[in-house]
């Protein structure tokens, strides 16, 4: 079963995409911070990181160089091109808004 750590600050949609995952048969750790993310799980122990761009006190693209070798995908309900060719640059495998 591979396991995603779920990074993002408003309940309702970590617990949407939680749930969604769930029922895919993967299995789901949650943060709401990059803080909370590093502080309470090993990263490079997930198959694939899915963070919201914006979080209270660092964005979600802080933790492509934390994760090392493992995937990170970015969501944002504030999509830009700016903020999409930053986040691929960065390393993101994705950016989704």
């Amino acid at each position: 079963m591979s396991k995603i750590l779920i990074v993002e600050d408003e309940t309702i949609i970590r617990n949407a995409l939680r749930k969604l995952l769930e029922r895919n048969q993967y299995e789901v750790s949650e943060a709401p911070s990059v803080k909370e993310a590093t502080s309470k799980f090993q990263l490079k122990d997930f198959d694939l990181i899915v963070s919201d761009l914006r979080l209270p006190g660092a964005p979600g693209t802080d933790l492509i160089k934390l994760a090392g070798d493992t995937p990170v995908l970015i969501m944002t309900s504030y999509a830009s091109l700016r903020s999409a060719v930053d986040s691929m640059r960065m390393g993101a495998v994705d950016y989704i808004a």
